[in-house]
């Protein structure tokens, strides 16, 4: 009986353990594989709701952009508009790692991209 009683205390206070949702607010250090190398930048986000909005900077000679976006069901999903170039559309998947991992679009050029965490005080 003390058994089941201590099984059901168990299961009752897993199942009442607060779930910390996934986020990417914060700062990443982010690679992207371009044709002419990699190249890294720092991205910085802000998350209200699903809605995210944030900073690339330092992306090789393009100026720093804003980036807005959404982060649902750990899909993260940016655009950016620098000025006199296409939009670049960034999508990826939040891993189980903590790491971003994903595609960028910029014209007709496609590229992967990585990214991780650059603070750790953000960290789920």
């Amino acid at each position: 009986m003390k058994i089941l009683l201590a099984m059901v205390a168990g299961a009752f206070l897993a199942a009442s353990a607060p779930v910390v949702a996934p986020t990417v607010a914060g700062t990443w250090s982010m690679t992207v594989d371009t044709p002419h190398g990699a190249m890294t930048a720092s991205l910085t986000l802000k998350e209200d709701g699903v809605s995210v909005a944030g900073t690339l900077t330092g992306a090789g000679p393009m100026p720093d952009m804003d980036v807005a976006g959404t982060f649902e069901n750990g899909t993260l999903k940016l655009e950016a508009h620098p000025d006199d170039h296409p939009a670049m559309i960034f999508t990826a998947r939040l891993q189980e790692d903590g790491t971003l991992s994903g595609s960028l679009s910029h014209g007709d050029a496609n590229m992967s991209w990585t990214a991780k965490r650059a603070d750790h005080k953000d960290k789920p």
